[in-house]
């Protein structure tokens, strides 16, 4: 995981040093393998859990995240590489929009176990973190001299809002894991979340001045996200095989 980290991270920034459009190439090219195994390692696990219990609707659920977000990625990058579009504002943006609900329901059923282990002050501190971090998101947006069109201002800033939800309950499961509350796996995904929500933050601030390329370094970020979000589930798929075969080897004692 960490090679794979320091791998991406140097990548990008190599590409950059050949100028814009080196970079564009490599980080498009790079999102469809890097979100594509998301989405195989995710069926691997729904198919092994097959719904059952909360876990098994969890990554089912998981599973329509990592699809409708390759799809996303997919679209990006042919709209820009192929028919050469500006893939921001696109039909791209309906698919990574249409993954926060599926992330909401995601996070209900995996936390739903350990619920009890959850104390108000945490969920005091994860919010007040959340809201402080959505305040300067909120403000750009409003700003009296928009850089970009109100379509584009208005899908720029409700990612931002809508990983200020799901921050809270990825922050709680950070603080859970170092409590040994929760599994590695776990810690993970939520690591995953944070710097989806950074990387998003980033986003809006590089729309909003007009900055933002494919290749920026908060791509970096996001292409993280969909590594520590990978080996979360490959982490999980590993755990999984471990209890079943430590179950068939009881049965034949």
């Amino acid at each position: 995981m960490l090679l794979s980290v320091i791998g991406i991270g140097l990548l990008i920034v190599l590409a950059t040093l050949f100028g814009k459009e080196t970079v564009k190439l490599v980080t498009d090219l790079t999102y469809i393998p890097v979100s594509g195994t998301l989405v195989v390692l995710s069926s691997m696990l729904s198919i092994r859990f097959r719904k059952t219990g909360n876990h098994g609707k969890a990554w089912l659920f998981f599973l329509a995240i990592s699809v409708s977000w390759f799809i996303a990625e997919t679209t990006w990058s042919a709209l820009e590489l192929v028919y050469h579009e500006n893939p921001f504002p696109s039909i791209a943006d309906v698919f990574y929009l249409a993954g926060y609900p599926f992330w909401f329901c995601f996070l209900f059923y995996y936390i739903k176990p350990v619920k009890n282990a959850v104390t108000k002050k945490m969920i005091l501190g994860a919010t007040a973190i959340s809201v402080a971090m959505l305040i300067p998101s909120t403000y750009m947006a409003y700003d009296l001299d928009p850089k970009v069109s109100l379509l584009s201002n208005v899908i720029a800033t409700s990612y931002p809002i809508l990983d200020s939800i799901i921050f809270i309950p990825a922050l709680i499961g950070i603080v859970l894991f170092f409590r040994g509350e929760v599994n590695f796996t776990w810690s993970l995904v939520c690591i995953g979340i944070v710097l989806q929500s950074v990387g998003d933050s980033g986003f809006q601030i590089a729309t909003f001045t007009n900055t933002y390329y494919t290749g920026h370094p908060v791509d970096i970020l996001f292409l993280w996200s969909y590594i520590f979000l990978s080996f979360g589930v490959y982490d999980h798929i590993r755990i999984f095989k471990k209890t079943k075969d430590e179950k068939s080897r009881s049965n034949l004692i």
